[in-house]
């Protein structure tokens, strides 16, 4: 009886009041402060700028690379394996983030604030919205543009895919408002988005779309080459950024993804700052007891110059490959700031790599192996107050570096054959300083294709210069969640075929693992991690594999949408 006396006694007025613990249009809109409010949500969602994942789960540019080339898990990815399956739902066809970015930029102009202060925060949702689409359209193709916000009744849910031509193109639209909308830093190593971090992000995303569209036979590479080689070069030319070198080419480059604070650095475009009982990551105790199951392939191990500017094919200060010492000495500095010469740094104390069947694999190196032999040590460092801080650990995560911006700013002019040695000094050169090795002399590389013991990396391309540059790319990026990527742009998905190997195996350095039970060799004495679980290799299918399946559920939801070839 109370109750029902209550409810007769509310007036309209009381009926008709709003939530203030959710964003409706009567309680929202009303501040700068809200504003803000809404795109603070979207940084740590945001797959570019996620960096090392919180708690118990694994930093995203690590994991990215398990479905490439470049890393080893102990149980084989699917997708780099090739037995990915069409999922009923899922699958990466995630609408969630573009619906709230069309919700922002319908509704944001009502806020009572300067047009250019409302504009900056469009600018930023509008570089949101853009890497959100980058990520769908390299993961499915032609996906469906929208501009609005939808609803439950909205015709457009039940619109077929637009091209990769128009979506791509209104995404460049996107990102060239933003530009003209944000402001310009006024120092290096920013956390959100500002007018240099919108440009990388637009020179990333035009590289990319650019050498998809040369080598997959889609019109418009040259516009956006141009645009990519043009945004590195406003960056490059601006003289906020440089390359972090003291000198120290034996430490430099791993400083960079070792660091507990990257604030000021002049490398960082933009990173993402952990602070105790704030934000915390686990990276750091990951990689130290390797409970991460990795290992290198040896492809890319081979990557890696001699210390003399040569490749291992080339160079007369190879060693060899017997030894994994031998393999990894006299090499490009930043092999061994990468992946761990045995017995140092976690090694230390050990025969060598934990691999499968060792005895010591559950001591303090962890309950971890490494399927290769080949260690990660990038994003480790030597500090037991970092290692015991667990989950809280403060290890900073570089998402846009300077690095990257040299190596776009290098491929696009290639791709552009603009690539001369002007070019390549103010670019590549400048990594290679860093890294203790000889400069790339665009007059010598050319004629390395004459030499037999000199073979090109990938198929599509008979350049020994953009084999060079894709050299330093995979070198320089290693472990940094672009591998994959790469691949599918550059049409070498068949790279993924080739035979996942670790290093030589020596008996005498593990008398206790059994050959043929714990690991499995080749011919050559060659670890070979999937011998076993993976017996026919891994395989790539040209007709389908550059893009994902959509879900099924999907396509039963919306009749107009078709299914990517092959799947």
């Amino acid at each position: 009886m109370l109750m029902m006396s209550m409810l007769v006694g509310c007036n309209d007025d009381f009926m008709d009041r709003y939530p203030k613990d959710s964003i409706v249009e009567e309680n929202f809109w009303n501040s700068e402060t809200e504003l803000t409010q809404y795109i603070n949500s979207f940084y740590p969602n945001t797959e570019a700028f996620s960096g090392h994942n919180t708690a118990h789960t694994l930093s995203w540019l690590i994991s990215s690379d398990y479905q490439s080339d470049n890393l080893v898990p102990v149980n084989y990815n699917q997708v780099a394996a090739g037995e990915h399956v069409v999922p009923a739902s899922g699958g990466g066809w995630n609408w969630q983030y573009i619906r709230r970015c069309n919700y922002f930029l319908t509704r944001y102009h009502q806020t009572p604030v300067a047009p250019a202060i409302r504009d900056a925060k469009a600018a930023e949702v509008r570089v949101f919205k853009s890497l959100e689409y980058y990520k769908l359209v390299k993961r499915f193709g032609d996906v469906p543009w929208l501009s609005r916000d939808l609803n439950t009744d909205s015709e457009e849910l039940y619109k077929p895919r637009d091209s990769r031509t128009l979506v791509m193109d209104s995404v460049l639209n996107d990102l060239n408002w933003a530009i003209a909308h944000l402001a310009a830093p006024n120092r290096p190593a920013s956390l959100t988005i500002n007018k240099d971090v919108a440009l990388a992000i637009k020179a990333r995303i035009c590289l990319h779309e650019g050498t998809f569209r040369r080598y997959h036979n889609v019109a418009g590479a040259e516009k956006f080459l141009q645009e990519a080689y043009d945004a590195s070069a406003e960056l490059i030319n601006s003289g906020r950024y440089a390359i972090y070198n003291t000198g120290h080419p034996d430490a430099d480059y791993a400083k960079i993804f070792s660091s507990l604070n990257l604030e000021g650095n002049a490398e960082m475009i933009m990173y993402r700052k952990y602070e105790i009982n704030l934000l915390g990551n686990r990276t750091v105790q990951f990689i130290h007891d390797n409970e991460i199951n990795i290992g290198a392939t040896k492809s890319l191990i081979e990557t890696y110059l001699c210390d003399d500017g040569l490749p291992i094919g080339l160079s007369s200060r190879y060693l060899g490959d017997q030894r994994i010492e031998d393999e990894m000495s006299q090499r490009d500095h930043r092999l061994v700031q990468t992946f761990v010469y045995p017995r140092t740094k976690m090694q230390s104390g050990f025969p060598g790599p934990a691999i499968p069947g060792t005895d010591f694999a559950s001591s303090s190196l962890g309950a971890g192996i490494c399927p290769t032999g080949y260690q990660l040590c990038k994003y480790w460092l030597d500090d037991q107050e970092e290692y015991l801080r667990i989950q809280q650990g403060i290890l900073d995560a570089p998402l846009i570096r300077f690095a990257e911006i040299l190596l776009i700013h290098a491929e696009a002019a290639a791709e552009l054959g603009r690539a001369d040695q002007a070019v390549i000094d103010r670019t590549i050169n400048i990594l290679r300083d860093r890294a203790g090795i000889p400069h790339l002399q665009v007059s010598n590389v050319e004629q390395w294709s004459s030499n037999p013991n000199y073979k090109l990396d990938y198929r599509n391309i008979s350049s020994p210069l953009l084999n060079e540059i894709r050299r330093e790319r995979r070198v320089e990026l290693a472990v940094e969640a672009s591998r994959y990527d790469d691949l599918i742009r550059w049409k070498e998905g068949k790279l993924l075929e080739d035979p996942v190997l670790g290093m030589k195996f020596v008996q005498a350095t593990y008398p206790n693992v059994r050959v043929g039970t714990d690991i499995f060799l080749n011919e050559e004495g060659f670890i070979v991690p999937y011998a076993k679980s993976l017996p026919n290799g891994r395989k790539f299918d040209e007709n389908k594999h550059y893009f994902f399946p959509i879900p099924t559920e999907e396509l039963v939801l919306n009749p107009q949408l078709t299914q990517n070839p092959g799947w």
